[in-house]
């Protein structure tokens, strides 16, 4: 349940610092942690450039979803194929098959799960395929008729 309750009444303000207290300071860091320092910062940047090109990999598909919606006349006969021709080219972007990660906050059991039925929708498409690779003309006329 829900504990939040609107505030009714007035809330007293705060004219100076010394009612609020004062926030304490820290000393200055030692020289032996400059060490870690470089190796956090190493850390960082290898972060910073995941993080860069996850942002890129976005715009990317920014740019191709506004490229598919900047493809159609402002005013479509049709409103409904428009939104069906829309859906589509959408869809088509998208790699298949598809395996959603929870977002975050999430445990590491369920991103373990996520990884674990990604890893077998993968060993299952190479099965697929190379049981495709050994199809017998035999089958294939079977098949079609």
């Amino acid at each position: 349940m829900n504990e939040f309750l609107p505030r009714t009444e007035p809330v007293a303000s705060v004219v100076s610092a010394g009612e609020r207290g004062l926030a304490g300071v820290r000393g200055v860091v030692a020289a032996a942690q400059a060490g870690s320092h470089a190796d956090a910062n190493a850390q960082q940047d290898a972060q910073l450039t995941e993080r860069s090109a996850a942002m890129a990999n976005y715009a990317k598909v920014q740019a191709d979803i506004a490229d598919v919606v900047a493809r159609f006349d402002p005013p479509p006969a049709n409103p409904a194929q428009a939104a069906q021709e829309a859906d589509a080219s959408i869809m088509a972007l998208m790699p298949q098959p598809v395996v959603m990660l929870p977002l975050p906050p999430t445990d590491q059991d369920m991103i373990d799960f996520v990884a674990q039925v990604a890893q077998s929708v993968a060993g299952q498409a190479a099965m697929a395929r190379a049981a495709h690779a050994r199809v017998s003309p035999a089958l294939v006329d079977a098949a079609a008729s």
